[in-house]
């Protein structure tokens, strides 16, 4: 074939009038408007695409259904749409700049993995085209016309913008669940770009680049490559690199276009452009092409004579607006560095294409126009063109993808990290739930709630520590309720402060240490003292609440170093069964030789080491798990800790992660944090990040519902034990195929999970394989956990001591 391509290139060269004249554009009328030399009109769509592999086989064919019936609401013998592909690698990682250390090098480690992966994105395009003459001899009449009549042709431009605009806002309407975005001109360091330019000029040169404005017709402006036709293959050469690649044509159409047919290029390992065009049609010209190939099959004889009855059938579906008719042509343009890949990705290309019912034919003599009807409106270029009904091309189209996340223009800037997909693409994840095309992020771009499942050994815990250090980035102050001390290493390693919390020992807490003069500080503790002084199913009467009051007033009064939660003993009356009694089961015995309360060690302590130091380091972490499942101290604590905690919601980025949430915010103290708090951190730059290993036990309770709504975010991770009424829409609102990912689908221990983010869900993974010394602080173990505590008394708690000699003492230990 190279031979070939020599042989012809200067002849090619000279034979050729300029690349241009192939190019059909010839200005920009608005921002997003195109006029071309034909004076047709077209407006360029970039969408997201439906997420299909997590959607129901229901709602697969709904979209399905709902495409077509758009086809035939915009459909006119004046519109045309072309509909593109573009698969090209791209594995670029989320800036961000961390500081010295642990998550730091651990960054950098996994982006140095994932960056070395041969990922592959798959962006979709819908350009309309508006003809106000469609045919050739209707445009040669009308040029003649209007070059006599300029304010003719001024207004038949103005109407036909008009039209153009109505029909791509009824698709923008329509496809509102795709996210989608006009292209259009847009400023760049002072200068004016145009991004539908660039899709054509990737058309063209198989390089993305950037295309000025120029006063120039914008044909000129496109090509920077030169194509060299072959019999079978195309050689592209840029100042920078050599593309080659072969067309691909239909050959024999599918008795049917279902909308899962050509699924299978999207997870293929090459680049390539799949380009499409449909051009509706009149209904007497539908009628008359399907009475010809009726006719064209009673002339075959009797085999065809059992599909003359579908024609039939046909035309009544026809003349009902079942659907509509348009002429369709197809190419799918392979791309590879050389001529063996090529014929390899070729080879890959038309089994995934035979997969789908179709007969792939390599093009030849046609060749160079089916490079150039990847053109939108080059309609004259277009090869093997074969007229379909719209419900067969809403299957050619169904605008299907996998999610990609948005990597930059989050509420916080560049995505938080990068996970690969199952059909090895991208993921750029973030908490906050924003519109990957809404230039402004859309209506969740500021809510990054997330509510994460899995069961023991799933990865969950590595998962949450792993995303918690790429919070480093943004400086993130993060603050852990953690259960079985599964994150004390992560977060040491980060430097962070940890408080594990054993039932006796001291905790260092003396909430009487609050600053009364701060607002909501005196309030607080009213509510904290009457929950010790409530007994279980008992509520404090008014005089009860008044003595409680006046008692915390007069200790407020105290010199700091005399207050404590002891003290407010003094000023209550003794009783054996009162509040008087019930506090002093959290005190410390006021006279000698009187029992100490059995849960003093608690919160009666003479001086606090906890409210002054509390926020400090950006990362704090609580063990929850010696009270997570005693009512009588689960609520005290949490109370006292997401009090503090409330005191960080001031406008810094804060993130807040609650271990097996259902417990620690079931208690009716805490129903205002998790009806009204979760609000307030969202407006004030926070968020919320909550784990349980299913949703069984969470469900159960009421507040978990409120919680569950206001998580946009779920991360699911596999649970063969997972019940249906659970996860889908009498839980977690997932689909019945979400559903079945989990349970049966996302194989077990494969680290594996499923992002639900809005309307969008894809299956990730978080690939640690071989980060041996990293998993072991991400997931902690009891024998690292005294590995660490040794180091940390032989170097003291700066991780950047201790840190170098982990691996070497895990290893011995």
């Amino acid at each position: 074939m190279t031979a070939t391509v020599d042989a012809k290139r200067e002849r090619a060269i000279r034979r050729e009038p300029g690349l241009s004249k192939n190019i059909p554009y010839s200005v920009h009328l608005t921002r997003t408007a195109i006029q071309t030399e034909n004076h047709d009109y077209l407006i360029v769509l970039r969408l997201t695409g439906a997420s299909f592999e997590s959607a129901d086989d229901e709602q697969v064919n709904n979209w399905h259904h709902r495409l077509n019936g758009l086809l035939r609401s915009i459909a006119s013998h004046n519109v045309a749409i072309w509909q593109h592909i573009v698969r090209r690698p791209e594995n670029k990682y989320p800036d961000g700049e961390f500081p010295e250390g642990f998550a730091a090098d651990l960054n950098e480690k996994y982006a140095a993995r994932v960056s070395g992966e041969l990922l592959m994105v798959n962006e979709l395009y819908l350009t309309v085209v508006y003809r106000p003459q469609p045919s050739m001899v209707g445009k040669a009449l009308w040029s003649l016309v209007s070059s006599s009549n300029p304010q003719a042709f001024a207004q038949e431009r103005a109407e036909s913008i008009d039209a153009l605009e109505k029909v791509v806002s009824e698709i923008e309407l329509s496809l509102s669940r795709y996210d989608v975005e006009r292209l259009g001109i847009y400023e760049h360091n002072g200068v004016y770009f145009s991004e539908p330019l660039e899709l054509f000029a990737f058309l063209v040169n198989s390089e993305w680049q950037r295309i000025p404005l120029a006063q120039a017709p914008l044909r000129t402006l496109i090509p920077t490559t030169r194509p060299f036709f072959g019999n079978e293959a195309i050689e592209l050469r840029s100042p920078t690199k050599t593309t080659y690649g072969a067309m691909l044509g239909i050959n024999a159409y599918p008795p049917e276009s279902k909308s899962v047919f050509l699924n299978h290029l999207l997870t293929q390992p090459f680049s390539f452009v799949l380009s499409q065009s449909f051009s509706f049609l009149q209904m007497e010209s539908a009628r008359w092409k399907l009475k010809l190939s009726k006719n064209r099959m009673i002339n075959a004889g009797d085999d065809a004579l059992s599909q003359v009855d579908e024609i039939d059938d046909a035309v009544d579906d026809l003349t009902a607006r079942r659907w509509v008719m348009g002429d369709h042509h197809f190419s799918l343009f392979v791309k590879a560095g050389s001529l063996r890949e090529l014929n390899d990705h070729i080879a890959e290309a038309r089994t995934a294409l035979s997969e789908g019912g179709i007969t792939a034919a390599r093009e030849d003599l046609a060749i160079a126009s089916a490079f150039w009807a990847q053109l939108p409106a080059q309609f004259k270029f277009r090869p093997r063109l074969s007229p379909i009904n719209s419900k067969n091309m809403a299957g050619f189209a169904p605008l299907h993808n996998f999610p990609q996340g948005r990597r930059r223009g989050n509420h916080w800037g560049d995505a938080l990290t990068m996970f690969i997909t199952s059909a090895d693409t991208p993921y750029y994840f973030s908490f906050h739930a924003a519109d990957p095309f809404d230039e402004s992020g859309g209506t969740k771009k500021d809510v990054g709630h997330t509510l994460v499942l899995g069961p023991t050994g799933s990865g969950k815990t590595a998962l949450i520590a792993f995303l918690l250090c790429m919070l480093q980035k943004f400086g993130v102050t993060s603050v852990l309720f953690t259960k079985d001390r599964d994150t004390e290493l992560v977060i040491r390693a980060l430097g962070g402060t940890y408080y594990p919390i054993k039932p006796g020992e001291p905790t260092g807490w003396n909430p009487f240490w609050l600053d009364p003069a701060k607002p909501g500080n005196v309030q607080y503790l009213n509510r904290f003292v009457r929950r010790l002084c409530t007994r279980p199913s008992q509520t404090l009467s008014v005089t009860d609440e008044i003595d409680i009051e006046q008692a915390i007033n007069a200790v407020l009064r105290m010199d700091l170093e005399h207050r404590r939660l002891g003290r407010v003993l003094d000023f209550l009356t003794k009783d054996r069964s009162g509040i008087y009694a019930q506090l002093q089961r959290w005190c410390y015995a006021r006279e000698h030789g009187k029992p100490d309360g059995p849960n003093a060690w608690l919160f009666d302590n003479p001086r606090d080491t906890l409210i002054d130091n509390f926020g400090s380091a950006l990362t704090t972490g609580f063990d929850v798990t010696s009270f997570l499942k005693d009512d009588e101290l689960r609520s005290p604590i949490n109370m006292h800790l997401f009090h503090l905690t409330e005191s960080l919601i001031d406008g810094r980025r804060l993130a807040l992660f609650i271990a097996e949430f259902w417990r620690a915010l079931g208690d009716p103290e805490m129903a205002d944090f998790a009806k009204d708090q979760l609000k307030t951190i969202r407006k004030k730059n926070g968020f919320v990040v909550l784990d349980s290993q299913s949703p069984s036990d969470a469900l159960n309770h009421p507040i978990s519902r409120t919680l569950i709504e206001q998580t946009p975010t779920k991360i699911l991770f596999s649970n063969p034990d997972a019940v249906y009424s659970e996860y889908t829409s009498g839980g977690l609102n997932c689909s019945d195929r979400e559903f079945d990912l989990v349970k049966k689908d996302i194989p077990e221990g494969s680290r594996m999970f499923l992002v639900k983010q809005g309307h969008h869900s894809v299956v990730a993974k978080l690939d640690l394989k071989g980060f041996d010394r990293e998993l072991a602080l991400l997931s902690s173990r009891e024998a690292n956990i005294e590995v660490v505590q040794q180091l940390i008394a032989q170097f003291g708690q700066d991780p950047i001591k201790w840190l170098p000699h982990f691996d070497q003492h895990r290893r011995a230990a």
